[in-house]
């Protein structure tokens, strides 16, 4: 009897933790971390006003900028740079032919992660102790309902100086970028995608209809020449009330006669 009580509650706890078990990802990062952090960082990058670099030559400066994304908001801060007019350069001092940066752009970074929270309605796990058993177990949470929410946060810093002078010409607000991706449990059973504002809402094939690959139609393939217009001559498809077989222009052809015969040579 006491064995048979210790497999039922083995497979209490065992059974209920593999409901909504999924592999998320066969990378180092899920594409919803990813997609949290860039978004972030994207959103947080375009709040910097880069009006006043209009016409300027540019040396963007992310020596002390330390991000495993750094990459991608070097690229999004260059773009965003270039789209209001400034001009970007390689290096901040002239070499050679290649001119130098009239102004330097210094970037810092303080913050660019993920922060991750739960709101639970229900029983937590509690330790259950089992006579016989030297290992403890523990039960599954019984909630009515669970919400995961994942929150991708950026905030950014950026100053300018003159190249020449290295004086201290203007530096911005802190720039702050957020999003979020929540998922949802109900009695145990999820997860299930909630809100969020990272993955697009909208239908591919719709406003991609090009780059959706087709099905091939069954059967035989068409003859040659199949689907051109016809050509004009005796492969033209008769006129209705025409006489088949009678050259253009025959008034038999249009009226039904016999076709006139020609005379006799002499």
């Amino acid at each position: 009897m006491r064995i048979g009580w210790t497999l039922a509650l083995g497979l209490l706890v065992v059974g209920p933790g593999c409901i909504g078990s999924i592999r998320e990802t066969t990378s180092p990062r899920t594409a919803t971390e990813m997609l949290l952090v860039s978004t972030a960082a994207l959103r947080a990058v375009r709040l910097f006003d880069a009006a006043p670099l209009d016409g300027q030559r540019v040396y963007l400066d992310l020596t002390n900028f330390e991000s495993i994304d750094k990459g991608y908001v070097q690229s999004a801060l260059r773009d965003h740079l270039s789209g209001a007019g400034a001009i970007l350069v390689d290096q901040i001092d002239p070499e050679g032919d290649r001119p130098g940066a009239d102004v330097v752009v210094e970037v810092r970074n303080g913050a660019l992660g993920i922060y991750d929270g739960t709101f639970t309605l229900g029983v937590p796990s509690l330790p259950i102790t089992v006579p016989g058993l030297t290992t403890a177990l523990v039960s599954p949470p019984l909630y009515i309902f669970r919400r995961d929410t994942s929150q991708g946060w950026a905030k950014f810093q950026l100053w300018t100086y003159d190249r020449r002078t290295r004086r201290y010409i203007s530096r911005s607000p802190e720039l702050w970028g957020a999003s979020y991706y929540n998922q949802w449990y109900w009695f145990g059973v999820g997860p299930f995608d909630g809100s969020n504002d990272i993955y697009p809402d909208w239908d591919y094939e719709a406003l991609f209809p090009d780059e959706v690959p087709r099905a091939r139609p069954h059967g035989p393939p068409p003859p040659p020449g199949a689907g051109e217009p016809p050509q004009p001559g005796a492969d033209a498809p008769p006129v209705p009330g025409e006489r088949e077989g009678a050259p253009r222009g025959d008034p038999a052809r249009d009226t039904g006669a016999p076709p006139r015969e020609s005379p006799p040579r002499e």
